[in-house]
């Protein structure tokens, strides 16, 4: 599962991921909220790496625009608060076929534009791994990871974010749900149903063949 993300230029995916909904939407009107290219996303000089608890920057859809908010990396729903540790990761099929995560799945499916993200090398000691793999892109272009996201416009204990996992079809492991550009947008949709949901990750999420394990770093790197 991924333990942390290498998020850099938000900008550059934001406007990725504008370009693509341009291209494809049948004339829906798409625009990029005032000052989310420049307020507080500015190109850093060195990778950000962003674990659990911490901000990330985060991509969403609200009345045809496109824009950038913080959002911390972990999500607390009211109903799991003092039972249950922050959520960082959702499986696909819980979250759109549970009737607990209705208001969300509708008003807080968002994006994030990543680098890459650094995984245990073997997936199933997840937490006895002493080294973690990086995973990037074979192209030269930001992945969109989806989310699920609470994000009150006065911040409480309950907001927060988790990234959305599926299950691959030939390991049948859990893994993060990574787009394209292209392709990224449509889960922004806000009419996005179970069945379409399932085609977007069977069809369009980002698999083995697109990407890249460039190298593994020893826990300690990473300050885990």
């Amino acid at each position: 599962m991924c333990e942390c993300i290498v998020q850099q230029d938000v900008a550059e995916g934001l406007n990725a991921l504008f370009v693509a909904a341009q291209n494809q939407s049948s004339g829906s009107a798409i625009a990029v909220a005032d000052g989310s290219l420049h307020r507080t996303y500015e190109p850093q000089h060195s990778p950000n790496v962003i674990k659990p608890n911490m901000r990330v920057s985060a991509i969403r859809s609200r009345d045809g625009l496109l824009e950038c908010i913080k959002v911390r990396w972990g999500w607390k729903p009211f109903w799991s608060m003092g039972t249950m540790p922050p959520m960082t990761h959702l499986p696909l099929h819980l979250v759109m076929r549970s009737k607990v995560f209705d208001r969300v799945k509708r008003e807080g499916r968002m994006l994030i534009a990543v680098d890459g993200w650094y995984e245990a090398c073997e997936p199933e000691q997840s937490k006895n791994s002493h080294h973690l793999s990086y995973t990037t892109s074979r192209q030269s272009a930001p992945i969109f990871l989806a989310a699920l996201a609470q994000a009150s416009e006065n911040f409480n204990g309950c907001d927060g974010l988790a990234l959305i996992t599926h299950q691959e079809s030939s390991t049948k492991q859990q893994r993060l749900l990574a787009f394209t550009a292209a392709d990224a947008w449509v889960w922004l949709s806000p009419d996005l149903q179970w069945e379409q949901a399932q085609d977007l990750a069977m069809h369009m999420a980002l698999a083995e063949p697109q990407l890249e394990h460039v190298l593994t770093s020893t826990r300690s790197l990473r300050g885990r």
